[in-house]
Protein backbone atom coordinates (compact mmCIF):
# COMPACT_ATOMS: atom_id res chain seq x y z
CA UNK A 1 0.00 0.00 0.00
CA UNK A 2 2.53 2.53 0.53
CA UNK A 3 3.95 1.98 -2.78
CA UNK A 4 0.84 2.89 -4.15
CA UNK A 5 0.75 6.29 -2.39
CA UNK A 6 3.79 7.31 -2.88
CA UNK A 7 3.20 6.62 -7.11
CA UNK A 8 0.16 8.81 -6.40
CA UNK A 9 2.14 11.72 -4.35
CA UNK A 10 4.70 12.17 -7.61
CA UNK A 11 1.71 12.70 -9.77
CA UNK A 12 0.85 15.63 -7.76
CA UNK A 13 4.08 17.10 -7.44
CA UNK A 14 4.90 16.81 -11.32
CA UNK A 15 4.22 20.56 -13.37
CA UNK A 16 1.65 19.09 -15.62
CA UNK A 17 0.12 22.98 -16.08
CA UNK A 18 3.75 24.37 -17.19
CA UNK A 19 3.72 22.46 -20.73
CA UNK A 20 -0.08 24.27 -21.88
CA UNK A 21 2.07 27.62 -20.47
CA UNK A 22 4.93 26.82 -22.00
CA UNK A 23 2.81 26.51 -25.77
CA UNK A 24 1.06 30.23 -25.18
CA UNK A 25 3.81 31.33 -24.63
CA UNK A 26 5.78 29.76 -28.05
CA UNK A 27 2.60 30.68 -29.80
CA UNK A 28 2.50 34.54 -28.62
CA UNK A 29 6.25 34.75 -29.47
CA UNK A 30 5.77 33.54 -33.00
CA UNK A 31 2.75 35.75 -33.16
CA UNK A 32 4.63 38.82 -32.54
CA UNK A 33 7.59 37.91 -34.49
CA UNK A 34 5.02 37.57 -37.75
CA UNK A 35 3.02 40.61 -37.21
CA UNK A 36 4.93 42.82 -35.58
CA UNK A 37 7.37 45.47 -37.90
CA UNK A 38 10.73 46.71 -36.28
CA UNK A 39 11.46 49.97 -38.23
CA UNK A 40 11.97 53.21 -37.42
CA UNK A 41 8.76 55.18 -38.33
CA UNK A 42 9.45 58.88 -40.15
CA UNK A 43 8.53 61.92 -38.38
CA UNK A 44 5.40 62.27 -40.56
CA UNK A 45 3.28 60.19 -42.53
CA UNK A 46 4.01 60.05 -46.38
CA UNK A 47 2.00 58.20 -49.07
CA UNK A 48 4.72 57.12 -51.60
CA UNK A 49 4.41 57.36 -54.86
CA UNK A 50 4.21 54.17 -56.88
CA UNK A 51 6.78 52.24 -58.67
CA UNK A 52 7.33 49.45 -60.96
CA UNK A 53 10.81 49.88 -60.50
CA UNK A 54 12.53 46.19 -58.43
CA UNK A 55 15.94 47.93 -57.44
CA UNK A 56 16.21 47.04 -53.53
CA UNK A 57 16.89 49.98 -51.32
CA UNK A 58 20.07 50.23 -49.81
CA UNK A 59 21.54 51.72 -46.95
CA UNK A 60 21.49 55.46 -46.89
CA UNK A 61 23.57 58.43 -44.72
CA UNK A 62 20.78 60.99 -44.98
CA UNK A 63 17.00 61.02 -45.32
CA UNK A 64 15.11 64.13 -46.29
CA UNK A 65 11.00 64.27 -45.96
CA UNK A 66 8.98 66.50 -47.59
CA UNK A 67 5.40 66.95 -46.65
CA UNK A 68 2.72 68.16 -48.71
CA UNK A 69 2.98 71.53 -47.59
CA UNK A 70 6.77 71.67 -48.64
CA UNK A 71 7.91 71.61 -45.00
CA UNK A 72 11.61 69.36 -44.49
CA UNK A 73 13.11 67.20 -42.37
CA UNK A 74 16.46 65.69 -42.26
CA UNK A 75 16.50 62.84 -40.56
CA UNK A 76 13.11 63.01 -39.39
CA UNK A 77 14.41 66.21 -37.38
CA UNK A 78 12.07 69.76 -39.06
CA UNK A 79 14.55 71.89 -40.88
CA UNK A 80 14.21 75.10 -43.27
CA UNK A 81 16.22 74.92 -46.30
CA UNK A 82 19.73 76.59 -45.08
CA UNK A 83 19.38 74.13 -42.24
CA UNK A 84 18.94 71.38 -44.90
CA UNK A 85 22.07 71.86 -46.67
CA UNK A 86 24.14 72.68 -43.91
CA UNK A 87 22.67 68.86 -42.06
CA UNK A 88 23.65 67.67 -45.89
CA UNK A 89 27.16 68.73 -45.90
CA UNK A 90 28.29 68.12 -42.09
CA UNK A 91 26.53 64.69 -42.26
CA UNK A 92 28.63 64.39 -45.99
CA UNK A 93 32.26 65.73 -43.92
CA UNK A 94 31.79 63.62 -41.23
CA UNK A 95 31.20 60.28 -43.62
CA UNK A 96 34.19 57.70 -43.44
CA UNK A 97 33.12 56.73 -47.20
CA UNK A 98 31.56 59.68 -49.36
CA UNK A 99 31.86 58.01 -52.57
CA UNK A 100 29.43 56.04 -51.04
CA UNK A 101 27.24 58.40 -49.11
CA UNK A 102 23.91 58.94 -50.46
CA UNK A 103 20.41 60.75 -49.59
CA UNK A 104 17.36 59.00 -49.51
CA UNK A 105 14.36 61.77 -50.67
CA UNK A 106 10.78 60.58 -49.09
CA UNK A 107 7.71 62.56 -50.48
CA UNK A 108 3.95 62.50 -50.57
CA UNK A 109 2.95 61.23 -53.81
CA UNK A 110 0.48 64.36 -54.30
CA UNK A 111 3.38 66.84 -54.07
CA UNK A 112 3.71 69.07 -57.25
CA UNK A 113 7.00 67.94 -59.19
CA UNK A 114 8.53 71.56 -58.79
CA UNK A 115 9.14 71.21 -55.48
CA UNK A 116 10.87 68.09 -55.66
CA UNK A 117 12.65 69.56 -57.84
CA UNK A 118 14.00 72.28 -55.70
CA UNK A 119 14.40 69.65 -53.03
CA UNK A 120 16.48 67.96 -55.23
CA UNK A 121 18.30 71.11 -56.47
CA UNK A 122 19.38 71.61 -52.93
CA UNK A 123 21.08 68.42 -52.19
CA UNK A 124 23.09 68.36 -55.87
CA UNK A 125 24.36 72.36 -54.66
CA UNK A 126 25.83 70.25 -51.48
CA UNK A 127 27.62 68.15 -54.32
CA UNK A 128 26.10 64.95 -53.45
CA UNK A 129 25.04 62.75 -56.26
CA UNK A 130 23.77 59.51 -54.80
CA UNK A 131 20.21 60.63 -54.56
CA UNK A 132 17.28 58.13 -54.01
CA UNK A 133 13.61 58.54 -54.21
CA UNK A 134 11.55 56.29 -52.37
CA UNK A 135 8.57 54.50 -53.83
CA UNK A 136 6.15 51.94 -53.61
CA UNK A 137 5.53 48.71 -55.64
CA UNK A 138 2.91 49.32 -57.96
CA UNK A 139 -0.53 49.40 -56.59
CA UNK A 140 0.54 48.97 -53.22
CA UNK A 141 -0.27 50.81 -50.15
CA UNK A 142 2.42 51.65 -47.88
Amino acid sequence: MKLCNEAVHKKNDSDDNLIPLINVVFLMLIFFMVAGQIQKSDAIKLQPPSSVSEIPHTEDKATILVDLSGDLYLDNQPVDEEGLKAGLEAAFAQSKTPDEFAVLVKVDSTLPVNRLQNVLKLVKSVGLMKVSLATRRGGEAS
